[in-house]
Formats: structure tokens, C-alpha cells, sequence
């Protein structure tokens, strides 16, 4: 009838209604009377694997109070021309996503609004809620925080069959390789201390020079296999000892004391005792140089990779071969021909996290100057490790969100790790505890 409004159907599904969605109502109701085309509970779950945050009522009646809807009706996910037919519709409007099949002279394609989806609102709000319970300020070594990439890629996976997993794994593989400067990567799941106990039971023997900096490169004497003649020296003695041996092992960054030594010292001397360099890697990488110096070394997901725990790594050269082992579990083979259940949710969060990488590092930085600029009198003036700071004094919280770390060490003074803000850009440490 002459002068009748057209009826202008705008299809969507809105479980999260935003700014988006009102900007195409408006602009569509431009063209006539708004017919919303409410795609049903059962099609969402169908189509996008979900049950939508809002059912279909709930949907309907936000979508009925606002001023450019004249009606709500409910629809399939894909709008044909019976559906057109159906509510005597004489447009459809959609955004630049259009995937309807409907005669293109009876369409009309808006620009979707930029920066905005339901996607991005959910991603907002699983940071958020991560963000929230960051609140706690945990001055430990890791994982300090649960970073919203963690959980990003969280899903059900498997290690046999799951292409999505597996190419996943071989990325991570990759990554992780390229930072430790090494030819082959295991990872298997369990702690750093497993990765190092395996390490050492599958390579090391013979005469064995152990760099003593505290508890962490004390304890290798007791992850070796029997048989070792074991020399213990303390760092600060290195350059005294003589003669042949035929492994040194360090740890990298001691964080019990927050000490790290100088690797290419280490592997300087290793070659004159000529021995091969063993790495305890666990402080140290993704945060330090030079791991390529080594030729074994074993590390953990959770730390300088800033993933969640329970993924830990063997890496060596291409000339190491190792031993064979009794065991079924303990053993380097049955880890690399996965012939047992692997890390696969803490690869998943590696996944997540290593595009963030230099970024989170940086923040790691940024707390570790913030600390000497703040403190600086009362920290070791050499070997400093980007992972934590040695002070002397008590470090006194100034809530009760702040969780103090317990070194295994006795010192003197304190030690704070530098993860617990890496969640955001600013630096708030002074502000939770202070020293005396």
C-alpha cells in the first residue's frame, strides 16, 4: 500500500549486545520499519557450539526496548527467501559479514563497526576476570600470575589424532627450541626437577664438577645417577680448580639467592677441564642470553616461558647420545616417542603466550629496574638475573593480598621475583610492600 513503510529485517543472534549492533539498528531503521530476525537458542548452539550468555526471551526483550526495533521474530541461522517470504520482508540488512542466501536486490551490506564483537566482549571479560584474580601479589618465581593467554587456548586436547593440538605442539616445539639454542627438544610432563633428573640419568657420568650458588645448583649432586665422582666448588672458586672432568653443571640463575652466573665463563671453563656444560635452565630461560653455550640443559613451562606449570623440557646437541635406561617412565625415549600422556594444557597455554612473549619479558624488565631504582642500595651490585633481586633487608607487605617468597636458601635479606605485575604495563610494587 502507498506510503506503507517498508519492512526492513535485520538478522542477528546478539547474546551480547553492544554499540555495534545499535549503530546497524539505526542505520537500518533509516529505510523503514525494523524487523529483527533473532537467531534462535538452539541454532547458536548448533552453529557456534555455545549456550548464548542470554536466552532467546531475554534477548528478544533488550532488543524490543530499544527505539529503532519495531519487531522481534525468531530465525535460523542462515536466512533464505522462504524466510523473507514468512515476514513479508523487503530488505535484509546485514554487515560485511553476510552469509545469507537471499536475492542480492532484496540485501543491503553495512560496514560492520570496527573494534567491536561479541568475541571481543568475551575475550574482555575472561581477562577480567583473570585480571581480578591477579589482585594477589605473589613475589614468587612462577607462575605469579594467570595471564588471560594462558587460558585462551584451553580445550580439550589430545596427543594422538588432534591436528589442531598437534600443530600447536610442534609450534611450541619450536619456540621453545629456538630459545634454548639447542638441536633437540623432549618435553614431558612434570616439573623442572623431573626434566633435570632425566636429563642427568640419560647423559652425565664419569667425573662431575658441580658450581655450587645455592640450594637449587646444590642439589644436582642428588639428581645424578650413581657411579659419579661428584667435585663440589663454590662459585667464586671456579678459576682454582684444575685437571679433567667430564661434565660441569651450574644453574643458570639461582633463585633461592638470586644469583646468576656468568655462562660464558662456565663454558670457558668447561672446555679447559674439557667437560661438557650442564645447564639448570629453570630461572633462566626466555629471560637470559647464551643458552646455546650449553650442551644439555632441562627447564619447566612456568617460569621465563610464562606458561602454566606442568610442562618440562630436555634440550642438548645433536652429539649427545643418550644412555639407555631401564625404566619405562624415567626414560628420555618413552618422553620423546610419547608413549605417555603429555603436557598437553601446558603446552596449550604456551601456545597462548608465545606471541606475547618479548612483551611480558619486557614487563619482567621493567619491575627488575623499578627495584634497583627504588632500592637499589640495599641490592648485590653484580651477577644480577632478570628473574629476582637479592636485597638486604625484610621486605614488609602492605596488605594482606601480598605472598612473600620463602627462598630454600638462608640468606640475610629478601628475595622478590619480578612476574607478579606482568599482567598489565604499570608498575605498582611500591605501593604493596615496602623494605626495612
Amino acid at each position: 500500500m502507498k506510503g506503507m513503510k517498508k519492512r526492513i529485517m535485520v538478522d542477528m543472534s546478539a547474546t551480547l549486545i553492544h554499540h555495534g549492533h545499535i549503530r546497524l539498528l539505526k542505520e537500518a531503521s533509516k529505510l523503514g520499519n525494523v524487523i529483527v530476525g533473532l537467531t534462535t537458542d538452539q541454532e547458536i548452539k548448533a552453529k557456534k557450539y555455545f549456550e548464548p550468555e542470554m536466552d532467546f526471551d531475554s534477548r528478544k526483550e533488550v532488543l524490543e526496548s530499544i527505539k529503532y526495533v519495531s519487531e522481534v521474530v525468531p530465525t535460523p541461522w542462515i536466512i533464505d527467501d522462504s524466510i523473507m517470504e514468512q515476514y513479508s520482508i523487503d530488505y535484509l540488512v546485514h554487515g560485511s559479514d553476510n552469509v545469507n542466501d537471499i536475492d542480492s536486490e532484496k540485501l543491503k551490506i553495512f560496514p560492520r563497526t570496527d573494534g567491536i564483537s561479541s568475541t571481543t566482549i568475551r575475550n574482555r571479560v575472561q581477562k577480567a576476570i583473570t585480571d581480578k584474580g591477579n589482585h594477589k601479589l605473589m613475589l614468587t618465581p612462577g607462575p605469579a600470575v594467570l595471564l588471560h593467554e594462558n587460558i585462551q587456548y584451553l580445550k580439550p586436547v589430545f596427543g594422538r589424532g588432534d591436528e589442531e593440538y598437534l600443530s600447536m605442539a610442534d609450534s611450541v616445539s619450536d619456540w621453545v627450541k629456538s630459545l634454548s639454542g639447542q638441536d633437540e627438544l623432549v618435553m614431558a610432563q612434570g616439573s623442572a626437577t623431573l626434566a633435570l633428573e632425566l636429563s642427568a640419568h640419560s647423559f652425565v657420568y664419569g667425573k662431575v664438577l658441580i658450581i655450587s650458588t645455592g640450594y637449587y645448583s646444590d642439589r644436582l649432586k642428588k639428581l645424578l645417577p650413581e657411579g659419579c665422582q661428584i667435585t663440589m666448588c663454590d662459585y667464586e672458586d671456579l678459576g682454582n680448580e684444575s685437571g679433567k672432568f667430564d661434565w660441569v653443571m651450574c644453574t643458570y640463575t639461582e633463585t633461592s639467592t638470586a644469583f646468576k652466573v656468568d655462562l660464558e665463563r662456565i663454558r670457558s671453563k668447561s672446555d679447559r677441564l674439557g667437560a661438557k656444560l650442564y645447564v639448570d635452565a629453570t630461572g633462566s630461560i626466555g629471560l637470559e642470553e647464551n643458552h646455546e653455550l650449553a650442551d644439555l640443559m632441562a627447564f619447566s613451562s612456568c617460569k621465563g616461558l610464562f606458561g602454566l606449570t606442568g610442562a618440562c623440557f630436555v634440550a642438548f646437541k645433536s652429539g649427545l647420545k643418550p644412555k639407555t635406561l631401564p625404566n619405562f617412565y624415567f626414560n628420555l625415549e618413552t618422553q620423546r616417542n610419547k608413549m605417555v600422556t603429555g603436557p598437553y594444557h601446558a603446552i596449550s597455554s604456551l601456545f597462548g603466550v608465545m606471541h606475547k612473549h618479548e612483551i611480558l619479558k619486557e614487563r619482567v624488565s621493567q619491575s627488575k629496574n623499578f627495584v634497583l631504582e627504588k632500592w637499589g642500595k640495599l641490592a648485590r651490585k653484580s651477577n644480577q638475573p632478570l628473574l629476582c633481586t637479592y636485597l638486604e633487608g625484610k621486605v614488609i607487605p602492605k596488605d594482606e593480598n601480598v605472598v612473600l617468597y620463602s627462598p630454600r636458601s638462608k640468606n640475610n635479606g629478601s628475595v622478590i621475583c619480578h612476574f607478579g605485575e606482568i599482567h598489565r604495563d604499570e608498575i605498582k610494587l611500591d605501593t604493596r610492600i615496602d623494605f626495612v
